[in-house]
């Protein structure tokens, strides 16, 4: 025991620095990012969401201040294990050199989630686009951004391509969107019963807004089809999948009743950023 004991307090390469100091500081850490994360999450959880601030502005918060309480314990555990941060000042300028060559992406998006965080381009819960992926803003971590897809399906996207690169927000300035589908149908086609259809359609959508109202446009003559788009407006973040199913049922039926047909379906979506349709 004594032996065990002599070694936990043995200098480690001739330092004062022992293995039982490593062993406390390493435990006393590993707590430290424990309780932060549990007292965090408790605070944009309980204490944030009761004040009415929405989920992006809390989990901003949230990771600010996890940042800030990490590092000063950090600082402070070093201290009470009787380590010299005076005496780091090497290693802090050999870490300074490899953060200027070897670890540049990473210094990168980490201070470009911290832009993230503080300017607020984008939050969580936003329905984005970025270098072709389009899906819902889950998580803005210290390297990475999470963004969920309508298929499920989660991207991992390094944060400073959000400050580097361009990126639509589909969820400002507010959530009242515009939403277009492309129809094809037959050259056969009554036009104006194709209007009506896609119109009714709309109006038989929950999640679409009576108003403003919903518009079909008669885009182009085709080789093959003659073109329409539907545009709605709505203030929920629509399903791919989910409204391309919804217009696609119920226009097809109506159409074979009347005689036309749907050639195809080409949907795509688009952002209007006044809010209003001109």
């Amino acid at each position: 025991m004594d032996r065990i004991w002599t070694f936990l307090n043995a200098g480690i390469l001739g330092s004062e620095f022992t293995p039982f100091k490593l062993l406390t500081v390493i435990t006393l850490t590993s707590a430290l990012f424990w309780a932060t994360r549990r007292v965090t999450r408790w605070f944009v959880d309980g204490v944030l969401a009761r004040r009415g601030l929405d989920v992006g502005m809390r989990e901003a918060i949230g990771v600010i201040a996890r940042y800030v309480i990490v590092t000063l314990g950090t600082l402070v555990i070093l201290q009470s294990a009787g380590i010299d941060l005076t005496s780091l000042n090497v290693l802090v300028g050999a870490v300074g050199v490899g953060l200027g060559f070897g670890l540049q992406n990473i210094t990168s998006n980490f201070f470009s989630g911290l832009i993230l965080l503080f300017e607020r381009p984008i939050k969580i819960g936003d329905r984005v686009e970025i270098g072709g992926v389009v899906g819902e803003v889950r998580e803005i971590g210290a390297r990475a951004t999470t963004i969920v897809t309508d298929e499920s399906v989660a991207m991992i996207v390094p944060n400073s391509q959000f400050v580097s690169e361009r990126v639509t927000n589909w969820s400002r300035p507010d959530k009242l969107t515009a939403y277009i589908l492309s129809f094809y149908v037959s050259h056969a086609s009554d036009p104006e019963l194709v209007r009506q259809v896609l119109l009714a359609a709309a109006a038989s959508h929950r999640d679409v807004l009576p108003h403003p109202t919903a518009e079909v446009e008669f885009v182009e003559v085709g080789l093959g089809a003659l073109r329409f788009q539907l545009q709605v407006w709505s203030t929920e973040h629509l399903k791919t999948a989910g409204f391309r199913g919804a217009f696609l049922l119920v226009p097809s039926a109506r159409f074979l009743r009347e005689g036309a047909s749907v050639q195809r379906s080409v949907p795509f979506w688009a952002i209007t950023t006044n809010g209003l349709p001109p």
